[in-house]
């Protein structure tokens, strides 16, 4: 009797396609999407972490102050006990690196960026097409993910850049993982290592490696249909271990800490839940969502959500069996955001950067489903899965939009965001740079209503009632900053010079001394109150406050100018003469100052 043999279900045509073209498209597709962020300026964060960082432009300040120490994302990047500190130094490498390359320019960053995302989306390819998924799938489940409108926040943000350096090293290290499984090669196993300790070394996520590893293996497996070598796999996540043990080493030995705070397992589901629908319906995305974080508490709705939570763990496993790979892909979502969900307290709260690697989970569930269901539903979910892909792409474009001012952006996040104080601080900042300062002191306002015990934004809206010319709204203000914080020098100053303008002396004059005994090395306040003190005819007593600014700042031209005016006022051309000489030094070709010059010599 003839046997008849099982034939072999026919190749998609995508699966002849050369690789290098697969790569064309995922570049191009990228660079179509994202290149406007090229025109973007500096924002937010970057302006204290990039333009007022001077340690970027010395690659010997990068190695001893971002190698060698913690830092915190403070104004001043100094570590503080409540925020925790975080040691990150290949993402600073890669600013450093721009900030050589580029100067001051954003574009150069923003180029980064982009060229970061594009590459995750290539080894994202690769490593999907290395777990022997279709390569339709593979590609699809990458556009699709390279155009998810969440990935704004990491992509878009250059600050935020840890998250795609992060993710191309945790790639990378994913498939040396699977070539090491493959072919047992030594040089595969050192690479997934250096590059697992890479990915550490750019943000503490890189801690998923781990896990991501244990699945990678698992599916490679099950669709190679072999059995599990556990040697190799042993291997593998061997050095996994050792290297996040190398790495908790390195943190504890430079002292780095974790930010103190309550973790919240009660809101753990609740916080899930929330990442997942910003990743689905982005409707509205902010930079600040300190609150967004729900309530830790046992009620109804926290119940629900850990109730669904295990239900999806549980669809998850079942998919395992039908759809290998679409369970992967919740699964990988859910281990990259468990971190974030308040079991470790974060002191920012929630962030949709944080979705950045976890998303590419949520990409690969929902192709791989697509691809597993069968006729007439795959068409129904396809046609509405497109749908949902388009107005993605559209969310995209306008959330990239935003990032291209100041104010857009943080108009625009107020509206996922409207209780933040920060957006409204930061709103009023933006409007008081442009010279808008009725929006500047409402914005202000806003602030403070939301935060009555909001310093920061007491003092600021002082400064933009000085402005505006309002001197009474201005010092009320100024007090009202000063009873949260006595001894906030700059806010002193701001308050006597008000006290000055409006004509309270003596008010003007004990805040100017207290600056000084507050900050005794700040010539801002010995020259203040010299000009002061002259004013009201006291002039040895404001010749001895300016001899005391030139002292402590001898850089500083106020006082050399405001001392060279007293004594030729006074009778003394050639004291004057001196110090407009000097001045000159410090002001090259000031025509003010050339034309004293020339008035003091004509006169002698």
């Amino acid at each position: 009797m003839a046997q008849h043999r099982a034939r072999r279900p026919t190749p998609h045509w995508t699966e002849n396609l050369p690789t290098w073209l697969w790569v064309l498209v995922i570049v191009a597709w990228t660079i179509l999407l994202w290149s406007r962020i090229l025109q973007n300026p500096f924002v937010y964060d970057d302006l204290d972490q990039i333009v007022r960082n001077p340690n970027l432009a010395v690659w010997h300040n990068v190695f001893t102050r971002f190698l060698a120490a913690p830092v915190t994302f403070t104004s001043e990047l100094r570590t503080a006990s409540d925020s925790g500190s975080f040691y990150r130094p290949l993402y600073w490498l890669s600013l450093s690196l721009d900030r050589h390359l580029w100067g001051l320019y954003p574009a150069g960053f923003h180029l980064t960026n982009l060229l970061l995302h594009a590459l995750n989306g290539i080894l994202l390819f690769h490593l999907l097409r290395r777990l022997r998924i279709a390569t339709l799938t593979a590609a699809a489940t990458t556009l699709l993910w390279l155009s998810l409108p969440i990935n704004s926040e990491a992509v878009a943000w250059i600050t935020s850049r840890a998250y795609p350096l992060c993710l191309f090293f945790l790639l990378l290290s994913l498939i040396a993982t699977l070539r090491f499984i493959e072919y047992r090669k030594p040089f595969a196993l050192i690479a997934a290592f250096a590059t697992a300790i890479a990915a550490l070394l750019s943000h503490e996520s890189g801690i998923l490696i781990l896990p991501f590893a244990a699945l990678a293996v698992f599916l490679g497996m099950r669709n190679a249909d072999t059995s599990l070598p556990s040697k190799p796999a042993f291997a593998i996540l061997g050095a996994d271990l050792v290297a996040i043990a190398l790495w908790i080493a390195v943190r504890f030995s430079i002292g780095t800490h974790s930010a103190t705070g309550p973790s919240a397992p009660w809101a753990f589901a609740a916080t899930l839940w929330k990442y997942i629908g910003w990743t689905l319906l982005p409707i509205h995305m902010s930079v600040e969502r300190s609150t967004s974080v729900p309530a830790n508490a046992l009620s109804p709705l926290s119940v629900l959500a850990w109730a669904t939570l295990l239900a999806l763990t549980a669809v998850t496993i079942y998919l395992w069996k039908r759809s290998p790979t679409t369970a992967i892909g919740l699964g990988w979502l859910l281990i990259a955001l468990a971190p974030f969900c308040g079991l470790v307290f974060l002191y920012q709260g929630m962030a949709e950067r944080f979705l950045y690697i976890a998303s590419i989970g949520a990409a690969v569930a929902i192709v791989s489903l697509i691809a597993a269901s069968r006729p007439p539903l795959r068409s129904i979910v396809l046609g509405a899965t497109a749908l949902w892909a388009v107005w993605g792409v559209i969310r995209l474009e306008t959330r990239l939009s935003d990032w291209s001012s100041p104010a857009q952006l943080y108009g625009s996040s107020l509206k996922a965001t409207p209780n933040s104080a920060t957006l409204n601080f930061n709103l009023g900042f933006t409007f008081r740079e442009q010279g808008t300062l009725p929006e500047a002191a409402t914005a202000y306002q806003n602030a403070i209503r939301l935060n009555p015990r909001y310093q920061r934004a007491y003092s600021s809206l002082g400064e933009t009632y000085a402005l505006m010319g309002r001197l009474d709204d201005a010092r009320e203000a100024y007090l009202q900053a000063l009873s949260l914080d006595a001894n906030d020098v700059g806010t002193t100053l701001n308050l006597a010079v008000v006290f000055n303008q409006s004509g309270h002396n003596q008010e003007a004059e004990h805040e100017f001394r207290r600056a000084i005994a507050l900050a005794p090395n700040d010539s801002a306040a010995y020259t203040d109150l010299g000009v002061l003190l002259y004013q009201q005819g006291r002039t040895d007593e404001a010749e001895l406050m300016f001899l005391q600014a030139i002292e402590r700042n001898a850089t500083d031209p106020n006082p050399y100018s405001n001392l060279a005016i007293l004594y030729q006022q006074s009778g003394h051309p050639a004291l004057a003469l001196t110090l407009y000489q000097k001045l000159l030094v410090l002001r090259p070709g000031d025509p003010e100052i050339l034309a004293n010059i020339r008035k003091l010599q004509q006169s002698h």
